[in-house]
């Protein structure tokens, strides 16, 4: 008697089961890079907030002098965005001219940025001179800082504590010579006494 020889036969897969599998798979890869570049675009637009770090940048002054936000580490910086065409902008300038007058013998730094782009940078020194501002003014013709901080538009102010840290953010104008608009500013100086007092 000859034993039959039983054997398992192997599956085949269909073709059309294959082509499903790799349309899948496809489809996952696909879904996950777009996810991946949705996040990294959410995060580039997220907006910075009080408690974070502000981010450094190194500008030019109107008298073409280097200047970076981290030279000033120790003092309390006022941050400014601004521009020539800007009508609330220019509203806003007499009191930042004041606070400055005020405040520049003190750990105080002003630092107005002008957005003005090339075609509008020749403006600078005439306004500058017109609204006879004495705080320092840089210039970011190429938008380098537009990223860096999220600008929703200008005017805004971002004041910034000793240690580098944003502890206000202000979109819009502000009258500057008011108590209620520099609290901020006024507590952070006199932290910074009491430390100097208590060394």
């Amino acid at each position: 008697m000859v034993e039959e020889s039983i054997t398992n036969p192997t599956p085949q897969v269909k073709p059309s089961g294959v082509r499903r599998l790799v349309v899948t798979l496809a489809a996952v890869a696909i879904l996950v890079l777009a996810f991946g570049v949705v996040w990294m675009q959410s995060s580039k637009y997220e907006p910075l907030v009080v408690g974070m770090n502000a981010p450094d940048f190194n500008l030019p002054d109107i008298q073409g002098k280097s200047q970076r936000l981290s030279d000033y580490r120790g003092k309390v910086i006022f941050l400014n965005f601004w521009a020539t065409w800007c009508k609330p902008c220019k509203e806003e300038m007499p009191s930042m001219q004041t606070l400055w007058e005020n405040l520049k013998q003190e750990d105080f730094v002003m630092l107005a940025i002008s957005m003005d782009r090339v075609t509008t940078k020749k403006d600078i020194p005439p306004f500058v001179e017109n609204m006879k501002l004495t705080f320092p003014i840089l210039t970011d013709s190429w938008g380098q800082t537009d990223n860096r901080y999220k600008l929703m538009g200008v005017p805004e102010t971002y004041i910034i504590d000793q240690s580098g840290v944003l502890r206000e953010k202000v979109i819009g104008p502000r009258d500057w010579t008011r108590t209620e608009s520099i609290t901020t500013i006024v507590q952070l100086l006199q932290k910074q006494r009491k430390s100097v007092r208590a060394d």
